[in-house]
C-alpha cells in the first residue's frame, strides 16, 4: 500500500468541503439584503473558500509533475484521462435528465433539445473535469518542464501574467470556469490553472526561504481581505453581486490558496496523528472526487425540501450545513462504490 502525505491529504478533504461551502453560500446570497449582516457572513465564507478549486489543481501537480513518479502515456490515456470522461459522461447525463425534467417536467422534442445541450456542456461544477482533461493532455510535456527549477518559476511567472493579471485586468470578460464545450479554447485560463499545476509542485517539492515564506502568508491574508472587502463595496456601489474576485485566477484568490497551502506543508507535514485520524482522513480523500460530483444534486434535494441557510444565522448554518451535505455525500458515494466497475470509472 502506498504511504499517504498527510497534509495532501487533509487539504484535499479541506478542499472537498470549502467547494461544497461555496455551492451553499453562492446559492442563498438572494435571500438576505446586501447591506445585511447575514450577507456579509455568506461573503466571508464564500470568500474564504474559493481556494479550494486551485488547491484541486495545485494537489494533482504535486503527484503527476513528479519527475521520480513512474509515469506512461499508456496509463495517463488507459486511467486517469478515460476515469474523466466516463465520469463525466455518467454525471453530465444523470444532471442533464434531473434538472431538464424538474424545470418542464415533459418530454418533448424541444425538451429534448435542451437536454443534449445541458449534457454537452455539463452541470456547473463539472467545468472542472473539462480543465483537468485539458491539463493531463499536456502532462507528458509538462513533466519536463519540472525537471528544471528555474524554468517552473519562469512558467509561474509566464502564466501569473497571462493567467491571472491580464484576465483580472479586463475584468474577466471570459469566467475561469468557462469550458471549451462553451466558448472554445482559451489559453488564457488554460495557463492559469496550468501556473496552479506547477506552484503546487513547487512549493510540494522545494524548500522556500524564511521571508519567501513570510511574503506568502502576507500576500494571502491580503488576498483574502481583499476578495472580502471588494465583493463588499463593489456590490452595495453598484446594487448587484459583483462576483470578480470570486474567480480562481484572480492574484488575491491566487495568492491565499498558495498561503493555505504552504501553511498546511508546514504545519503538518511532519506532525503525527492517531491511526484512527488517518484512517478516516484516508477514507474521505478517497472518495473526495466522488463527493464533488455528487455534491450538487445533494444540495439541490435538500434546498428541494426547504432546508436552506435560512433555519438559523449563517454563521451556524453555512458549516453545519456543509457538514451534512459532505456527510451525505459520502455515504451516497461509498454506496454506489460497492457497484462493480462504478468506483473505477464514475466516482
Amino acid at each position: 500500500m502506498k504511504e499517504r502525505v498527510i497534509y495532501v491529504d487533509i487539504l484535499r478533504v479541506a478542499a472537498t468541503f470549502l467547494v461544497i461551502t461555496i455551492h451553499i453560500a453562492s446559492r442563498d446570497f438572494g435571500l438576505y439584503e446586501m447591506d445585511s449582516y447575514q450577507w456579509q457572513v455568506l461573503n466571508i465564507f464564500d470568500s474564504f473558500a474559493r481556494m479550494s478549486v486551485p488547491l484541486f489543481f495545485m494537489l494533482s501537480g504535486v503527484f503527476f509533475l513528479d519527475p521520480k513518479r513512474e509515469f506512461s502515456i499508456k496509463k495517463l490515456y488507459k486511467k486517469n484521462l478515460f476515469r474523466l470522461v466516463t465520469a463525466f459522461i455518467f454525471w453530465s447525463a444523470l444532471y442533464a435528465v434531473i434538472f431538464t425534467w424538474n424545470e418542464h417536467r415533459t418530454i418533448n422534442a424541444e425538451v429534448w433539445g435542451v437536454m443534449v445541450e445541458a449534457f454537452k456542456e455539463g452541470h456547473y461544477h463539472l467545468w472542472f473535469l473539462f480543465r483537468m482533461i485539458e491539463i493531463y493532455v499536456m502532462i507528458p510535456f509538462l513533466r519536463k518542464i519540472a525537471e528544471d527549477k528555474k524554468i517552473i518559476l519562469y512558467l509561474v511567472a509566464f502564466c501569473f501574467y497571462i493567467g491571472f493579471i491580464l484576465p483580472s485586468y479586463n475584468e474577466f470578460p471570459v469566467s475561469s470556469t468557462v469550458t471549451f464545450a462553451e466558448r472554445g479554447v482559451n489559453l488564457d485560463i488554460t495557463f492559469g490553472y496550468v501556473g496552479y499545476f506547477f506552484i503546487g509542485y513547487y512549493l510540494a517539492h522545494y524548500d522556500l526561504k524564511k521571508w519567501m515564506k513570510t511574503g506568502i502568508y502576507l500576500l494571502g491574508a491580503a488576498g483574502l481581505i481583499s476578495t472580502i472587502m471588494i465583493t463588499s463595496v463593489e456590490s452595495l456601489k453598484q446594487g448587484e453581486h459583483y462576483d470578480v474576485p470570486y474567480e480562481y485566477l484572480t492574484p488575491n484568490v491566487f495568492f491565499t490558496s498558495l498561503a493555505a497551502f504552504l501553511l498546511a506543508k508546514e504545519k503538518l507535514q511532519s506532525k503525527n496523528f492517531p491511526a484512527k485520524f488517518k484512517r478516516v482522513l484516508s477514507e474521505f480523500s478517497t472518495y473526495s472526487f466522488g463527493i464533488y460530483l455528487v455534491h450538487v444534486l445533494i444540495i439541490f434535494l435538500v434546498w428541494k425540501a426547504n432546508l436552506n441557510t435560512l433555519f438559523t444565522t449563517p454563521i451556524l448554518s453555512v458549516p453545519l450545513l456543509t457538514l451534512v451535505i459532505f456527510l451525505i455525500s459520502y455515504v451516497c458515494v461509498k454506496a454506489m462504490s460497492k457497484i462493480p466497475f462504478v468506483k473505477r470509472f464514475i466516482l
